[in-house]
């Protein structure tokens, strides 16, 4: 053990490289030092010592930025065609990878080259589709009665994350000021994005009108008297500010009243939904999409791009 202190040591102070063997050795003991049970941890153990034979062929050990992302790749397709391991085999061997890179990394200020794998590419499965069509979208917003202050907040609600693609904390988040309604500056100002990031959105007519119609009845919403005026656009009965269980809570029951056989929508979906069509009608316009989504990463809304399963077939036909 003192040896392995040692080794970390000279590894933080950069005087020695990182050993693919030492980073499994420190992973194992930090996880017996956070209380996992010996049976864990010798599982671990085989798991990491078969990447790491793997890994390191011939050699007797290499070092730990040999065992990039496509190293992972390569491994997990070989479990499947060298071991025919199953895809639940295959799948609790890659948690145990992102695990070991997760904590090394944490810990000694090293890359994860686990952090952008694919992971459905591990799978035989066909994801399920995370986003709306438009006739359950229609279905959805149907189902909620706009002429009562309550459902035309939650028609205005719901159209924000689908036509918008606003995240759940951003529409809870967001102000009477953010929004502009005139015709010549119709747009959801996003002040407090993720990482703080500001963005903003144009409203399309659906949007517009859905938002207007909420405008006309929040007052009912908000005690006589209420000083100084709330600043949150979304609010309860009796005026408190709209929380993200409520938000949850509101959607599912607006899922089941709708009867639209996808069930299981989430209200991250609606944000997926909005990214989906946007793509689907503006297929060259993927960076313009980052910025609506605040994404820096353009591969992170390419995944939208092969959402819609007859665009790909469509595609494929016409190789």
């Amino acid at each position: 053990m003192a040896e392995l202190d040692t080794k970390m040591e000279a590894v933080e102070a950069g005087k020695e490289p990182l050993y693919l063997g030492d980073a499994i050795e420190f992973f194992l003991r930090s996880k017996r030092s956070g209380g996992r049970s010996e049976k864990t941890v010798n599982d671990y153990h085989k798991k990491l010592e078969l990447f790491q034979r793997w890994v390191s062929r011939e050699d007797y050990d290499v070092p730990l930025e040999q065992a990039d992302a496509d190293a992972i790749e390569a491994y997990v397709v070989y479990l499947k065609d060298g071991r025919s391991m199953a895809d639940s085999s295959r799948k609790n061997h890659l948690d145990v990878l992102r695990s070991f890179f997760k904590t090394v990394s944490k810990r000694l200020k090293v890359p994860d080259p686990s952090a952008d794998l694919d992971e459905v590419r591990f799978h035989q499965k066909v994801p399920s589709r995370r986003f709306l069509t438009k006739r359950e979208a229609n279905l959805l917003l149907a189902a909620i009665d706009e002429n009562k202050p309550l459902g035309a907040r939650d028609n205005a609600l719901f159209s924000t994350m689908l036509y918008a693609g606003l995240r759940i904390e951003e529409v809870t988040n967001l102000e009477v000021n953010d929004l502009r309604l005139s015709r010549d500056e119709e747009e959801i100002r996003v002040a407090y994005g993720k990482g703080n990031k500001e963005r903003r959105i144009p409203v399309n007519e659906k949007l517009r009108r859905s938002l207007r119609r909420y405008l006309r009845l929040r007052d009912e919403l908000i005690p006589a008297l209420t000083e100084p005026p709330l600043p949150h656009f979304f609010v309860k009965n009796k005026g408190k500010r709209l929380t993200e269980n409520t938000v949850r809570r509101t959607l599912y029951k607006y899922v089941r009243k709708s009867g639209i056989r996808k069930t299981d929508v989430k209200p991250h979906d609606l944000r997926r939904t909005f990214a989906t069509w946007f793509l689907q009608e503006n297929p060259d316009q993927a960076r313009e999409l980052a910025e609506l989504m605040g994404h820096s990463d353009l591969s992170q809304v390419m995944k939208y791009a092969l959402s819609d399963e007859k665009r790909a077939r469509a595609g494929v036909a016409k190789l």
